[in-house]
């Protein structure tokens, strides 16, 4: 089996390096990247990577962080440095990021079949004892980081952010809530909850964080979700820097199953490094074309600062309505963007209490519990067996509560059915009165062949069951013509024991009676 490499350089350098590798036996690029966001994003998509070649002056990240990162999210793959001046200090800062070599940026056919060959095999090797298929291994597997963005103020990120934790608490998984809106955040008045520690107070010792640390900074919610909050002065966020932040997050997705962080509406150097770590990055959007347009101008910001692509982002629309003039379709086809296929409700008295009392269970609204439940399934939160069996149950007992309904349901249908019988009823005997009061001006009724003529012509306005002699009836008394109908019943060839009547005066025609 070939050995399959990634290659994060850009120019010259990767066309020369291309065609050298071309030239070993058993080894081939699988893919060329120009920078650190495309070779991280490459490295996740192939998951029979075996190395991934890294420059030194890669666009981006700088190159050892690249490196943490990649260590971090696949810590079976083996990372080689491009080193430009390969020196003791160069390999040594490498290694301590965890890379597994350093070669030159000129190197000969030998030291790159030797490099990427030794990677090689201490990757395999890796996969091998990661693999839970294996048995008497144990797979590691780094958390998923889940960034979420507004695309302007009011869009209700916050409060997707801590019912989506919510949620995934609710299904056994350990959830970090991390406040990235490091100015003005609001994670601690969703939660009834007061700050003590921030992300502030991690900066320091970022570089070496421990599980002792975190718990001293981190809120544990009596809901279940961790907390790690915003900075209590907003002009502290500038004490956050990005490569604090990147060790942070990582720190973090080591020990819980999610972290999902609100990075809010602005972005600052430090919620930009979430929004680029993120295994899923949501940005939320009401349905009006202010909002879908400030959706636009995010997105192509990310882009130009290479933070974030179009297709490795998912827009989710909130506060919809049927009465929108916006609806998911037109405004995915404004967008141009990947959007989620549920939307969550406007439910404004739902969420009113929990935002008021700090209480995020309060939320009553069903609606809403499904929406976000839907979100949570669709960027892939609820992808464990638990949650599967929880959600095959949640479908049991919905049948059930739905079998149980249906008898109800039925008799519903029979009254509304009988109503619209009625009322046919009413409108028949209408027709007939009319017909009979005008065949009695001009035919009379004092003889049998004249009344015999009037009922004719009377039955003949109705149709159906209404027209059954036995039960239909004329009756002529002081200048009016009374038409009395039975109304049928709900089965066919029944009929009630009450009928509609109905009234129509005769007028005679001149030299008539």
């Amino acid at each position: 089996m070939s050995v399959r490499v990634l290659l994060g350089a850009d120019g010259g350098l990767a066309a020369s390096l291309r065609a050298q590798i071309a030239e070993l036996a058993d080894i081939a690029i699988v893919a060329v990247e120009g920078t650190s966001a495309d070779v991280v994003g490459a490295a996740g998509q192939d998951p029979a990577l075996d190395v991934v070649l890294v420059h030194q002056e890669i666009d981006g990240l700088p190159a050892m962080d690249l490196i943490r990162e990649l260590a971090m999210r696949h810590p079976q793959l083996a990372v080689v440095l491009i080193a430009e001046d390969a020196s003791a200090e160069t390999y040594s800062a490498a290694m301590e990021a965890g890379a597994r070599g350093v070669v030159s940026s000129r190197p000969t056919q030998a030291e790159l079949q030797s490099r990427i060959g030794s990677a090689s095999e201490w990757s395999r090797t890796m996969r091998r004892h990661l693999d839970p298929a294996h048995a008497g291994t144990v797979a590691a597997r780094a958390g998923t980081v889940v960034a979420l963005c507004g695309a302007k103020g009011g869009t209700g990120t916050t409060t997707l952010t801590v019912q989506l934790a919510l949620a995934v608490v609710a299904a056994g998984k350990r959830v970090c809530i991390v406040d990235m809106d490091l100015q003005k955040g609001d994670i601690p008045s969703y939660l009834d909850i007061t700050p003590r520690r921030s992300i502030a107070d991690l900066v320091a010792a970022a570089a070496d964080l421990d599980g002792t640390t975190l718990a001293e900074a981190i809120y544990v919610h009596r809901d279940g979700p961790h907390v790690l909050m915003a900075p209590a002065e907003g002009e502290q966020a500038e004490d956050v820097p990005a490569r604090a932040t990147r060790q942070i997050l990582g720190g973090l997705r080591g020990r819980y199953d999610y972290v999902i962080a609100d990075c809010g509406a602005y972005m600052t150097e430090a919620s930009a490094v979430a929004i680029e770590l993120a295994d899923t990055v949501l940005v939320t959007a009401t349905p009006d074309l202010p909002c879908l347009r400030a959706v636009q101008r995010l997105t192509r910001m990310w882009g130009r600062l290479q933070v974030r692509k179009d297709e490795e982002l998912s827009v989710v629309l909130v506060r919809t309505d049927r009465r929108n003039e916006v609806q998911p379709d037109f405004a995915r086809k404004v967008l141009g963007l990947p959007m989620l296929r549920t939307t969550v409700p406007a439910s404004y008295r739902a969420l009113e209490e929990a935002a008021n009392t700090g209480s995020p269970k309060a939320v009553e609204g069903g609606d809403y519990r499904r929406a976000i439940g839907g979100v949570a399934r669709e960027i892939g939160l609820f992808a464990g067996d638990g949650e599967g069996r929880r959600m095959r149950g949640d479908r049991g007992v919905a049948l059930t509560e739905f079998t149980a309904l249906l008898p109800f349901l039925g008799l519903l249908l029979l009254l509304v059915w009988q109503f619209i019988l009625i009322g046919l009823t009413s409108m028949y005997s209408s027709h007939a009165a009319n017909e009979a009061a005008r065949a009695v001006a001009v035919l009379g009724y004092d003889t049998p062949q004249a009344r015999a003529e009037v009922d004719r012509r009377a039955v003949a306005r109705v149709s159906g069951p209404w027209g059954d002699k036995d039960h239909f009836h004329v009756a002529v008394d002081q200048g009016y013509v009374k038409v009395t109908i039975d109304t049928p019943a709900m089965l066919p060839g029944w009929h009630t024991s009450w009928g509609v009547s109905t009234r129509s005066r005769i007028v005679y025609e001149e030299g008539a009676r």
